[in-house]
């Protein structure tokens, strides 16, 4: 793989400690990231602000090392508040088993291997499990298109103790992707979020960059609505041109 495994595994993440400083969506200063090299895998460890500087610093891990090594990201979001697992759980579950995408759905609590069934739809239906250890959630199971598979995420994204998302979730039957699923999906989480206007805000997708425009009636909302775009899987950067009431343009 590299002449010199050593040296030149040290250079691209020097290369990549450059990059995440200079990224506007990652903060360094405050949110140190480890990063360490281990059986050929690139490992980042540490807390980061928020679920863009994760993303982030996955996109730019992929794109910097991702064809030497293989890319191990443990970050965490730092969480608005801490909860214990089962919180997490259900609330994660609430979100789910209240939203109307996944009605036709079986759901389950996984709870180390032992599932507990929440709502059975009966034999042939989708289904997803959620589980949670130490603040990450897993969901588990299969879905009918990738917009519910992103929507599920977005929404334990939503939950203030995750800490991180594995999404494991099958596209049954498998889809192709694109710009357009990416902003079809970005649309309608931006609409499920009940603390938006979703009609206040654009946005547009190319090559996985999702451009968001509109007008927030104050700076908290401006970060929901831009939080949003983040937690949708597929996106690897935001262009934020949202305005906030009574002050200039984005």
């Amino acid at each position: 793989m590299f002449d010199n495994p050593a040296i030149q595994v040290d250079e691209v993440i020097d290369r990549l400690q450059a990059a995440f400083e200079r990224d506007p969506w990652i903060n360094l200063h405050s949110y140190p990231v480890e990063f360490r090299s281990e059986d050929g895998r690139l490992v980042m460890d540490g807390t980061v602000e928020h679920v863009a500087a994760k993303r982030r610093a996955r996109v730019l891990a992929e794109s910097l090392v991702g064809q030497h090594l293989s890319v191990d990201d443990r970050l965490r979001r730092e969480p608005v508040e801490k909860q214990g697992d089962r919180q997490i759980r259900d609330k994660v579950m609430d979100w789910l088993s209240m939203e109307s995408m996944f009605l036709e759905y079986t759901l389950g609590a996984e709870t180390g291997n032992r599932v507990e069934t929440i709502r059975d739809s009966g034999p042939g239906s989708h289904e997803i499990i959620v589980h949670v250890d130490d603040g990450k959630v897993t969901l588990k199971g299969s879905v009918g298109s990738l917009t519910h598979r992103r929507v599920a995420e977005a929404m334990t994204w939503w939950v203030y103790g995750c800490e991180t998302v594995e999404n494991q979730l099958a596209v049954m039957p498998d889809e192709e992707d694109s710009d357009d699923e990416i902003n079809d999906a970005v649309r309608i989480v931006l609409e499920k979020d009940p603390t938006l206007d979703a009609d206040q805000f654009h946005t547009r997708t190319s090559d996985h960059v999702v451009q968001i425009e509109g007008l927030a009636a104050d700076d908290m909302m401006k970060k929901y609505a831009v939080m949003d775009v983040w937690s949708v899987s597929g996106v690897w950067d935001v262009v934020d041109r949202v305005s906030v009431k009574g002050s200039e343009p984005a």
